[in-house]
């Protein structure tokens, strides 16, 4: 695409305009002085299954095995010398050469949302995952670090100890390591698992001026430090469900961007199909296993309702009519912040979002097959629960205790009541 595009809302436009249908990948983005970016804007990469599926070189029904196994079959990550086209550091750092994006007309400023933070654990493993970065000065970004998650224990031991969290923010890398990226499981080394996807290790080399390694992969690198006790105001935010909130959150000072000339900058269109596949697929693999448990599964698909977060439909080989709900709880378990969960028969596509909703409304009776379980911890993405309400006699806003939903949505009846129509292959052929 050779139209120019403006970093301010047009390049997230053309984004929007084509997700789910190909990869967008804007060559000229002029920057908000008017000038050319060096780096390329591409959106749209995971925003199908399809793609996924074909980068990664495996059947689109069979995403979530290959992920399976490159949890188990983890490669470590291979040390390499590695030098990038443009090294940027010192007093010439300025992040406002960087494409980053403005989205939609309430976002504070433009924010950063394929920034993946690679650092180094003390047992040496690399903990890698997707954080939102709102750009607020030359050098500094304001990053979203959820509370509990890896990411944040590491900033917080780094406060406690008096120092800053040296990383590396990897933009621009392939397809295996987005995945592993966004996958939730957070023990040993999350390059590894993109490694085992690609069936070769991930390349990493020394940062500059930082104590952390650099994925080679990436086309565009930072490198700088997460200030524990230094916080500004992030948000708010479009996410998958909703606008978050405004936070106090900890700052990343850039001390060096490397990148390639002509590289690629890749944005990932907040709330949209991208995002909401990041975050659903990884998830896919921990439900099954879980639910396998329970039942012969044939199918795991979060939902484009749920946002890909808070919503699966699981298919499986019924045998007993205590499997559906005995598999949604092991489902719940698994991803504590899926808010709805479909148990669907075999003959059910779950990735076809019509079939299953067909399935509920013609296989499930409200009042017997729909199973309400209360007081149960959510997703904070989910404002549901959020109600005005009067206290005192005034207006507030209320937190009521999350619950959760089941639907058992396979047959109970006579299965020749619910047999699909088939047309036979040559009929009426002489």
């Amino acid at each position: 695409m050779s139209d120019p595009r403006s970093v301010d809302f047009e390049a997230a436009r053309e984004i929007k305009k084509w997700e789910g249908t190909k990869i967008v990948s804007m060559e000229d983005v002029r920057l908000r002085d008017g000038s050319a970016a060096d780096l390329k804007v591409v959106g749209g990469v995971a925003a199908s299954r399809k793609f996924l599926a074909e980068a990664l070189r495996v059947e689109e029904r069979l995403l979530w095995r290959k992920m399976a196994e490159a949890v188990r079959k983890r490669l470590d990550p291979k040390t390499v010398d590695w030098e990038w086209e443009i090294e940027v550091g010192g007093d010439e750092v300025d992040l406002r050469r960087i494409p980053i994006l403005r989205h939609y007309v309430g976002e504070p400023g433009p924010y950063m949302t394929s920034s993946i933070v690679v650092a180094r654990d003390e047992d040496g493993s690399h903990s890698a995952s997707f954080h939102r970065m709102l750009l607020v000065g030359r050098r500094e970004l304001v990053l979203r670090a959820v509370e509990g998650r890896r990411l944040h224990r590491m900033i917080s031991r780094a406060g406690r100890e008096g120092r800053p969290l040296e990383v590396s923010v990897a933009i621009g890398v392939r397809p295996e390591i987005m995945v592993a990226a966004a996958t939730p499981k957070e023990d040993g080394d999350k390059l590894g698992i993109a490694g085992g996807l690609a069936g070769s290790p991930v390349e990493v080399t020394p940062c500059d001026t930082v104590d952390a390694d650099a994925v080679v992969d990436a086309d565009l690198v930072l490198e700088g430090r997460i200030f524990p006790d230094r916080l500004a105001e992030e948000g708010p935010f479009y996410e998958i469900m909703g606008k978050d909130i405004v936070r106090k959150q900890p700052v990343l000072e850039v001390s060096e961007i490397r990148y390639e000339r002509g590289g690629c900058y890749h944005a990932i269109l907040p709330a949209g199909r991208e995002h909401s596949l990041l975050m659903g697929l990884p998830v896919e693999p921990l439900i099954w296993e879980a639910a396998s448990k329970f039942a012969e599964v044939r199918g795991v698909a979060m939902t484009p309702a749920g946002g890909g977060w808070v919503e699966v439909a699981i298919s499986i080989e019924k045998e007993d009519e205590g499997q559906p709900l005995s598999v949604a709880l092991a489902a719940m378990y698994a991803h504590k912040s899926l808010k709805r969960v479909i148990i669907v028969d075999s003959d059910v596509n779950v990735a076809d979002y019509g079939e299953v909703m067909s399935a509920v409304v013609q296989r499930a009776d409200p009042a017997s097959d729909y199973h309400v379980i209360r007081g149960l911890m959510g997703s904070t993405l989910d404002h549901s629960n959020v109600r005005v309400m009067r206290v005192d006699g005034r207006k507030a806003l209320v937190e009521l205790p999350r619950s959760k939903l089941v639907i058992d949505a396979t047959v109970k009846g006579p299965r020749d009541l619910f047999e699909r129509p088939i047309i036979p292959d040559g009929a009426g052929e002489d």
